[in-house]
């Protein structure tokens, strides 16, 4: 019998879906892949979760080796470990330079290969089923894929049911949608950012000094400086001048999705597919 494995973002969906997983495969094995880019909040919401369901989590960080012709590995990591320090996007970053919004290669870099890597060392090749925290109301993520499975394969919950499912919760995912997952992900519209920046200015100046360092890898033949990794070909520094002026309240009113605390639709999640993005609450 295939084990069965659970990819666990650090959502509210994933968690949830790990709490039945855990009910029904008592023995299955729950990882999170950090990237050390996520807010503190959710690191405090990993921690409860694996606490609370018993995961026993497997953390897993990308270990990149700085030789040319040798992909990205993992190292697993104590979950007292994982925590906001940038590490995985240095690392990243030396080698490869920074990702942009035409060139997301973060995802498969710090997430999809060391998470597959780690399942086939640990299980071997084919003897494991991943289970995804896709949701009934996100048909368009439901593809017919081997050797993985989705939370709407065991359960109708759409959205607001995740949602009145932790109210009823003794702990939450403290943070709001902007701030979900990777902080300041590419794949996040400017506006996002903006806000973003605006409410936590030290993880913001935290990141610009790791981007602009001596120690990213210049591509010479990337048209655009390294610090270049936003929509309309704009940095962190430039997105943060632009909405300088605008106060937070009238930011907030240019998000096109709902204002909602913990969720992020923007951010990317392992075995996405490059051009899928993560809904994960």
């Amino acid at each position: 019998m295939k084990k069965i494995v659970v990819n666990f973002s650090g959502g509210r969906t994933s968690a949830y879906l790990s709490s039945l997983i855990k009910q029904l495969h008592p023995d299955a094995v729950f990882v999170f892949m950090d990237t050390g880019a996520e807010h503190p909040a959710t690191y405090d919401f990993v921690k409860q979760c694996n606490d609370y369901f018993e995961l026993n989590l497997v953390c897993l960080r990308a270990d990149v080796s700085m030789t040319q012709g040798i992909g990205v590995g993992y190292r697993v990591v104590d979950i007292n470990e994982i925590g906001d320090d940038l590490q995985p996007w240095r690392d990243m970053c030396a080698k490869y330079s920074t990702p942009y919004i035409h060139g997301a290669f973060c995802t498969d870099r710090m997430k999809t290969t060391p998470f597959k890597k780690y399942a086939d060392d640990t299980f071997g090749r084919n003897n494991y089923t991943t289970i995804l925290g896709i949701r009934v109301d996100e048909p368009k993520r439901l593809r017919a894929r081997d050797g993985f499975s989705y939370l709407a394969d065991i359960s109708d919950f759409e959205k607001q049911d995740v949602l009145d499912w932790w109210a009823k919760m003794p702990f939450d995912l403290q943070i709001p949608e902007h701030l979900g997952n990777c902080v300041f992900c590419i794949k996040k519209g400017i506006n996002k950012i903006a806000l973003a920046a605006k409410d936590e200015p030290q993880l913001a100046d935290k990141f610009i000094k790791m981007i602009n360092s001596d120690d990213v890898r210049i591509v010479e033949t990337r048209k655009e400086p390294s610090n270049t990794m936003y929509r309309q070909r704009m940095s962190l520094e430039s997105i943060i001048d632009l909405y300088a002026e605008m106060p937070r309240d009238k930011l907030i009113k240019t998000l096109r999705s709902s204002y909602e605390t913990g969720s992020c639709s923007e951010s990317c999640e392992a075995f996405s597919g490059g051009e899928q993005v993560e809904m994960d609450l």
